[in-house]
């Protein structure tokens, strides 16, 4: 799994309006620019899956912010790429669910490898070892 670094406490950076429109009040909205000229204050773990930062704008409003909605000057500035590991389906199906994970496969899924008997007992004391 590739982590982007993050970006330092301080550092100055520039968010699009248009990508986080849909994440603020209408009341926060319309006392921001478009493109938000701020200073990263803090960081801020969500329920695992990501990092955010809190922004101290230049007009002392302090918003939460993910490295996918920062401007792409500020991306490209920080080294910082795309690495979404979601899949947003065509059709939005809410009784399906909201988001699927696109797993990385790591080792070898040739057949004769999965039933190797070796392969086997190694698997069932690697997943029965927590158990007894």
């Amino acid at each position: 799994m590739e982590v982007n670094p993050l970006m330092p406490i301080g550092a100055k950076i520039k968010v699009d309006k248009s990508k986080i429109e849909s994440l603020l009040q209408n009341k926060l909205l319309d006392d921001l620019p478009n493109i938000i000229n701020g200073e990263i204050i803090d960081y801020k773990m969500t329920d695992g899956m990501d990092i955010g930062y809190v922004l101290k704008t230049d007009n002392n409003l302090k918003i939460w912010i993910f490295n996918t909605e920062i401007n792409e000057q500020t991306k490209q500035e920080y080294k910082i790429k795309d690495t979404s590991k979601y899949n947003k389906p065509k059709n939005i199906d809410f009784t399906q669910g909201k988001y699927k994970l696109a797993y990385e496969i790591n080792g070898n899924r040739n057949i004769k490898t999965i039933a190797n008997p070796l392969n086997l007992i190694k698997w069932l004391i690697f997943a029965l070892k927590d158990t007894f």
